[in-house]
């Protein structure tokens, strides 16, 4: 098997592949790994088979040692089914033919050329002077939409990892969600689900990803599954919107990002719904999140 560039950095003389992987894998489980590293193991659990049976060897395993010594805590099992989900879609990129690393730099140059002569075009046509007797036209007001940032980006990719990994056929048991949820945001689930209108909740708890937890909410309808999380804010980073409380909007590939900063928490609606629709949604789901995360920041909740 052709090595991934930069493995043989890390590798020792003389070291399989395989050899390689399955002494990180206990470490990849546990979400311990860098993120390079942490990529360089699902790519060859795309690839191999025999590695990917025995991550799952290990998963069934821990679970088992787990049940024997009855240790397996809300966290814990939530680690352990992302990780299980997690080698599922890598398996399932096996069989999606990769675009070569060349072909993707040279769409990414012509991408970027092509928006700095649009952006060109766009300045000159801007500052080109106007009549005296001519009147601004005003453009029709609708939703700040904002760039996609990397808290956004995280959120939709958690929603494929997990929200769409659950079988049409799931079903909601609220006594598990409400134990998944943990007593902090149990209460969560009465009060949004019923501002869902035709949606309807079908799952709820505490995820991790990219070494974030988020509070998780799945809505089904219409066709379409619905993310609802909550997550602690970066005291690092930029704030979602100039107007606080304000809902941004944002595009990545073909998911839709409605979301709201309140400085301690972040509240995001994801949905493959178009823009407008997953906007009215996130109206409807905002507001009711938004006042249990505000009771929850004054410890009121």
């Amino acid at each position: 098997m052709t090595n991934p560039a930069g493995w043989r950095q890390t590798k020792k003389v003389g070291e399989s592949d395989c050899q390689y992987i399955r002494e990180r894998l206990d470490l990849y489980l546990d979400n311990e790994l860098l993120v390079e590293t942490n990529q360089l193991v699902l790519d060859h659990l795309s690839c191999c088979r025999e590695c990917a049976a025995e991550s799952e060897r290990r998963i069934e395993l821990r679970r088992s040692l787990k049940e024997a010594l009855t240790l397996e805590d809300d966290d814990e099992r939530e680690s352990e089914n992302l990780s299980r989900r997690r080698v599922q879609m890598a398996l399932d990129r096996e069989r999606v033919p990769r675009i070569p690393a060349k072909i993707r730099w040279s769409a990414l140059a012509a991408s970027l050329i092509l928006a700095l002569a649009l952006g060109l075009a766009y300045w000159r046509n801007g500052n080109i002077s106007k009549p005296a007797n001519s009147s601004a036209v005003n453009a029709p007001s609708s939703e700040p939409t904002v760039l996609i940032s990397a808290v956004d980006r995280d959120a939709v990719e958690n929603h494929e990892v997990c929200a769409l990994s659950y079988p049409p056929d799931w079903t909601f048991d609220q006594q598990r969600v409400a134990r998944d949820l943990t007593p902090r945001f149990a209460p969560l689930i009465h009060a949004v689900e019923r501002h869902a209108a035709s949606y309807k909740l079908i799952e709820g708890h505490i995820c991790s990803y990219e070494q974030k937890k988020y509070a998780h909410l799945i809505f089904r309808g219409q066709g379409h599954t619905v993310s609802v999380f909550i997550e602690p804010d970066d005291p690092l980073g930029d704030p979602k919107s100039s107007h606080a409380f304000q809902i941004a909007q944002a595009s990545y590939k073909a998911y839709q990002v409605a979301s709201v900063d309140t400085g301690i928490h972040r509240i995001f609606v994801v949905s493959d719904l178009p823009s407008g629709e997953n906007l009215v949604l996130a109206n409807q789901l905002v507001p009711a999140t938004l006042d249990f995360v505000q009771k929850l920041e004054l410890g009121t909740g």
